[in-house]
């Protein structure tokens, strides 16, 4: 077996933990890659930090179709499912083979000029996040369901969520928590100047369109918060991807077990 840890500098200083985990599989005779070049041999890989350090992780080329679990060194850590004391349980568990794989649903965000023509392409495991400049005045975003028109909401943007990253951008902007087996599409409003600010859940093969009105200041796009587009004119298409994300997960399911204790440590934050 070959493992890949991906360490996080800020969360993890000297890699102490990854030097812990390091030389708790070197005693079960396991080989860990710390290039993430190399990830591409790994059987699976560890990353260490907070979910910003696993979403950077999941982003990688190299751990496409390479199941992922995360070491929580971060604040809260929804998707970072080992705690620091349970490292060497957690590799015990991991060599014997005693977990399970859950294949998360991921969005394919095209950015499209007025022609129709892709102009750039990026998927996310989290969400897809339409936002006014920062400093900038408010966004106009018309948004449609399956080429259905459904609202014109003004604003500070929308946020394209699928269930992992229902507890991310989007709980934070007032949407519902989702569980992560559930195969929907969620879209929520930032800061919408309206009289209502409701999110809107549909099918997980769904089509999503987001396209500024003509009166609208430009915008940014990013997925999962990364490389920010800017946008002026053109569509956004927000689809489910054909490639999903897999989480390796020990101990079963046990959101519902976790959440309560991850909400109230969010809330507890300063």
């Amino acid at each position: 077996m070959l493992v890949g840890l991906y360490a996080n500098p800020d969360r993890d200083p000297d890699f102490v933990y990854r030097q812990q985990l390091t030389q708790l599989f070197a005693d079960k005779g396991v080989q860990v890659l710390t290039d993430p070049a190399k990830f591409g041999s790994a059987d699976l890989v560890i990353s260490l930090g907070g979910d910003g350090t696993f979403l950077t992780l999941a982003h990688l080329d190299t751990v496409i179709d390479k199941p992922c679990i995360g070491v929580n060194l971060g604040s809260v850590g929804f998707l970072t499912e080992i705690e620091p004391q349970d490292l060497a349980q957690a590799v015990d568990q991991i060599c014997q083979g005693q977990y399970e794989i859950d294949e998360r649903m991921m969005l394919s965000m095209q950015v499209l000029d007025d022609q129709g023509q892709l102009l750039q392409k990026r998927e996310a495991l989290n969400d897809v996040a339409m936002m006014r400049l920062a400093g900038g005045r408010i966004v106009t975003v018309d948004f449609w369901i399956n080429s259905h028109p459904v609202e014109r909401i003004p604003g500070d943007g929308l946020i394209i969520s699928t269930s992992t990253g229902s507890t991310a951008y989007s709980l934070a902007a007032g949407g519902p928590i989702v569980h992560p087996d559930m195969d929907v599409i969620i879209i929520t409003p930032i800061c919408p100047h309206t009289l209502h600010n409701r999110s809107y859940l549909a099918p997980g093969d769904a089509t999503i369109e987001l396209r500024l009105s003509e009166d609208s200041s430009a915008a940014m796009v990013s997925a999962d918060g990364k490389q920010s587009i800017k946008i002026e004119q053109g569509m956004i298409k927000i689809q489910k991807s054909r490639r999903t994300f897999k989480i390796l997960r020990l101990g079963g399911d046990r959101f519902y077990q976790v959440l309560p204790q991850k909400i109230q440590e969010r809330g507890m934050l300063r």
